[in-house]
């Protein structure tokens, strides 16, 4: 049976999000793929998650390199790149796409290593006129950015916003893409099953200058997920929190539910939560 697995891991602060496919049949090799990692020098909460992930499964590294499809950057802030560059090196990706962006700052390290490396096959900016191979069963979109659009000042609206498919559920990985671009491309989000609530549940990833928020409504059946960033932000802003509980939607949030893993067969959503 095809499925498709999300895990939000719980690394205290920014964004790292383990995506799994498998294929119908039972002796078909699981697929991986990487959308950001915080970690530093010091705090190395997602590399240590995929390695036991990782020994779990019995993979073995280097012999199983490159171990991802795609590793991809949704953006160039240090809570969601610092740690792709160990991650790369370490398991090794046939693809690590990123956004167009303004100011890639100290992120443009991560360029030059995937220019030079072994680890990284094939690297390149990325929008929605990019066809990406699907992840086994599991299509793969780009909403967010759009083909021409001007690359903005504000590095969160250059995110990358990733719709995956599996039969009829579709889950959205939406970066920290704020309000603006919610109120361009939440006509796409219809059919969501499980969407990551944007920036962390920050103000500006929901409610827009008018206090309109524009992807609430736009996928009514979907479970939510927040990777928190309690410290030193202080997201999820409560605004978000008590305008979620208002509408009673499903949330989950790292910091409360710690890794949270989003499954599907292509016919339902299952949700797993645990400390391991």
């Amino acid at each position: 049976m095809s499925s498709l697995r999300v895990t939000l891991v719980d690394v205290g602060w920014g964004d790292s999000i383990l995506i799994e496919s498998s294929g119908e049949s039972d002796n078909s090799k699981p697929l991986y793929a990487l959308v950001d990692s915080p970690d530093t020098p010091y705090l190395q909460s997602s590399y240590i998650f995929l390695k036991r992930h990782f020994e779990k499964k019995g993979v073995k590294i280097p012999e199983d390199k490159p171990l991802f499809e795609f590793v991809l950057l949704s953006h160039p802030h240090s809570d969601h790149y610092q740690g792709l560059k160990t991650i790369m090196k370490e398991f090794g990706t046939r693809n690590f796409w990123y956004p167009k962006s303004t100011e890639w700052g100290s992120a443009a390290d991560l360029i030059r290593f995937a220019t030079v490396s072994s680890n990284v096959q094939h690297h390149q900016s990325i929008d929605d006129t990019k066809l990406i191979p699907k992840l086994g069963d599991v299509d793969i979109k780009v909403l967010w950015p759009i083909y021409n659009q001007p690359d903005s000042t504000n590095e969160n609206n250059n995110s990358v916003v990733l719709s995956l498919g599996l039969g009829s559920m579709t889950f959205v990985l939406s970066g920290d893409a704020e309000a603006e671009v919610w109120s361009q491309i939440s006509g796409k989000l219809s059919n969501t099953r499980f969407f990551k609530i944007p920036h962390h549940g920050s103000i500006n990833g929901t409610f827009d200058s008018h206090g309109n928020t524009p992807w609430l409504n736009s996928c009514p059946n979907a479970c939510l997920g927040i990777s928190s960033h309690v410290r030193p932000f202080g997201h999820p802003d409560q605004k978000v929190v008590q305008l979620l509980d208002a509408n009673r939607r499903e949330y989950y949030r790292t910091d409360l539910h710690y890794h949270i893993t989003v499954e599907t067969d292509g016919t339902g959503v299952e949700v797993k939560y645990s400390h391991v």
